[in-house]
């Protein structure tokens, strides 16, 4: 038998009274629970989840991990710069390499140092804007740098480059040079200059010095054109597409997607009339030059002939028809329409309106219609000044003749007479008996689909009109700069010559000899040639003809800025050869004319390099120049006012000082386009041409200009 212990048996009595106090305490939460249920309600099942809460505000950036192992090696990157090797100078010279604008030397040819006062002396020799091709051929002054390094380059000082792009001149002599670097006979990829062509330097400021050469590229003869959107894809947009090159040729009130209309408020003007239904009546039709006819919008009595201009709503925007003429006949039976496909012209003072015609060949062809709209014309004008009116006739014998309806001659299309001057890319076809049809180079931005073969055409001034042909500096991609003109680093010759083709008023060769400078294989002439070239190659009237001028020599008709340049001094001088582009961005600017700074504005433009105190105090200048004081009238002396004359005309002339002393009231007139010559146009002239005194704003002038 086991014994008792006596010390356990409480322990169990203890263990039964926990027992049944946790018996009762587990029996307490169960009526409490089921008391809670009575009051809840029995608990259903688990509901969807609720939408997620707003995120709580972002907790402190914990400590760093620790740095991971170091990861796989990468692709190797493209290859740098070669390192800068140090030159060794020259004491009494200098050295320097020479590149072209990707960077890559140019391991040929010879740089020149050419006099500034050999420069200087050409201005003693006149260029005679009227000199046949031969004789433009044979001057050795009308190209500042060449023509001097033709005549004198064997006696020059000069080095030649080595395969390194190395030259290194040991001694120059005292003087003051502009630096020029002329390709190896046989490389076709560049072009003469380099960027110290321009201004001549002390031979102190070069001495010693490392002086290093950047020239221009060339395109290859086998490059095509590609269009300035092939362009833009690397150099993107900016205000080129604001220019009025990008902006002569447009459909009808459509702007295409490489055109920017915001400087031109006033190029659709004609419109207005169009969508009026305004009436022209053409009368008086015994005048000379393009404008035979008096246009009013009354009927004068006994018209000739009439045109309604109109507008088909019902017709998509920019399409042909939406937009026509219709000539009708007063003197005879007949009436003819014709619908506007395109604008030409708007941006620079005028607009004329194209028709596109089906030639037998089922080629197309366009003609201009004969009126022309002159966007700052006066309908007050009198009949002496009927060509400045808003509306002129132009060659409106071509679609009137002797009392009858009749169309032009198929040699006098738009395609054949203006379109080299205006496409990117251009070519022709055809010929006088079988009509013209001209084509641009196709660009899926262009403005118009110009030979209807689905793709659109780029029918305005573009990149590669400047630049020259793309495709090998597009294939040339990876090597930046290569095979494409820069005419900033040419000599200044070759790139006035450039603009100079269009901006003058030369006859070409093919087509029969019309104001495209083309050669006998239809081809325009490209950028880049030298002037020798271009008017044996390319013209039989290099510059212009006798009718293009006043008997003072100043131009009387328009794109004549070449003409003047050429025989201004800003041309020709010892200090610094200007271009076109000196003072005209020809990216734009976003000020009128394209102009680096607002001539119309102040005289900044031209006291940037006419800085001695004589010329930027400007009062001073005039007062000097003319025996008067001209006080209180600063801010009326701008540089351009005497020195840049409105001579030519465009569109519409305006009304200049009216001249009231004396017997007759004499008004006269300002043209609309600036001389380029800077020469002032004296009173002397007063009575044949615009001058200087005859503006309005020189009232006093009235006192002692001719006045019967």
């Amino acid at each position: 038998m086991k014994p008792v212990n006596h010390l356990e048996t409480p322990m169990r009595s203890m263990n039964h009274l926990e027992v049944s106090m946790r018996s009762a305490n587990n029996l307490a939460v169960v009526l409490a629970t089921l008391a809670m249920s009575l009051v809840l309600g029995c608990e259903g099942p688990v509901g969807p989840a609720g939408a997620p809460g707003e995120a709580g505000a972002p907790g402190d950036v914990g400590a760093p991990g620790e740095v991971g192992p170091p990861g796989e090696a990468g692709a190797p990157g493209e290859a740098g710069q070669p390192a800068v090797v140090p030159i060794e100078l020259e004491p009494a010279g200098l050295v320097g390499y020479v590149t072209d604008t990707s960077g890559q030397a140019v391991g040929s040819g010879t740089v020149y140092f050419v006099p500034s006062a050999d420069v200087a002396a050409l201005q003693g020799t006149a260029i005679d804007p009227l000199a046949t091709p031969a004789e433009v051929d044979a001057m050795d002054y009308d190209e500042p740098l060449e023509d001097l390094i033709d005549a004198h380059g064997d006696t020059y000082t000069k080095v030649a480059v080595d395969e390194d792009g190395l030259y290194r001149l040991t001694t120059l002599p005292d003087g003051r040079y502009f630096v020029v670097w002329v390709p190896a006979a046989g490389d076709a990829l560049h072009l003469p200059g380099g960027n110290l062509c321009r201004e001549s330097v002390p031979s102190t400021s070069l001495v010693g010095l490392q002086i290093d050469l950047e020239v221009s590229g060339n395109f290859p003869a086998d490059a095509t054109y590609v269009g300035s959107t092939a362009c833009q894809n690397c150099h993107a947009k900016h205000q080129i597409e604001q220019t009025a090159h990008f902006n002569g040729i447009n459909v009808p009130n459509r702007v295409g997607n490489l055109q920017d209309t915001t400087m031109f408020p006033e190029m659709a003007g004609g419109f207005a009339e169009f969508r009026a239904g305004t009436t022209l009546y053409f009368s008086d039709c015994t005048h000379s030059g393009f404008s035979k006819c008096l246009i009013t919008t009354t009927d004068p009595g006994a018209p000739t002939f009439r045109i309604e201009l109109g507008w088909d709503s019902s017709v998509r925007r920019g399409d042909p028809g939406e937009y026509f003429m219709t000539i009708v006949n007063m003197t005879g039976p007949g009436s003819q329409r014709y619908d506007v496909a395109l604008t030409y012209g708007g941006p620079v003072h005028k607009q004329r309106y194209l028709t596109r015609t089906t030639l037998p060949d089922g080629r197309l062809t366009y003609m201009i219609l004969p009126v022309q709209y002159n966007t700052f014309g006066d309908p007050t004008m009198p009949d002496s000044q009927y060509t400045s009116r808003p509306w002129r006739d132009y060659h409106s014998e071509r679609w009137v003749t002797g009392g009858a309806l009749t169309t032009p001659a198929r040699s006098k299309s738009f395609d054949n007479n203006c379109s080299g001057c205006h496409f990117t890319g251009f070519s022709l076809q055809g010929d006088n008996t079988a009509g013209w049809t001209a084509s641009a180079v196709s660009d899926p931005n262009g403005a118009f689909d110009y030979n209807d073969d689905g793709r659109p055409d780029e029918v305005n001034i573009g990149c590669e009109t400047c630049h020259g042909p793309g495709s090998a500096h597009i294939a040339n991609a990876a090597v930046r700069g290569t095979s494409i003109i820069q005419p900033e680093l040419i000599t200044p010759g070759r790139e006035t010559q450039l603009c100079g083709r269009c901006h003058s008023r030369s006859v070409g060769i093919g087509a029969g000899g019309t104001d495209i400078p083309m050669n006998e294989s239809l081809q325009m002439a490209p950028p880049g040639i030298r002037r020798g070239e271009y008017a044996t190659g390319y013209t039989t009237v290099p510059v212009t003809a006798a009718d293009g001028l006043h008997a003072s020599g100043f131009a009387s008709k328009h794109h004549q800025q070449y003409t003047d340049f050429i025989r201004s001094s800003m041309y020709r001088n010892g200090d610094e050869l200007l271009t076109c582009s000196t003072c005209h961005d020809p990216h734009g600017t976003g000020t009128t004319d394209d102009l680096v700074s607002d001539a119309h504005v102040d005289n900044t433009l031209c006291t940037g390099c006419h800085s001695e105190d004589q010329f930027t105090t400007v009062l001073t200048h005039v007062s000097t120049q003319t025996g008067f004081g001209h006080s209180g009238l600063d801010a009326q002396l701008l540089c351009i006012r005497c020195h840049m004359v409105g001579t030519a005309q465009s569109g519409a002339k305006h009304r200049g000082l009216n001249d009231t002393l004396g017997g007759t009231a004499v008004q006269y007139y300002q043209g609309d386009i600036a001389s380029h010559t800077f020469g002032v146009p004296l009173r002397d002239l007063a009575t044949s041409q615009a001058t200087a005194p005859t503006q309005a704003c020189a009232t006093c002038h009235a006192a002692w200009l001719p006045n019967p």
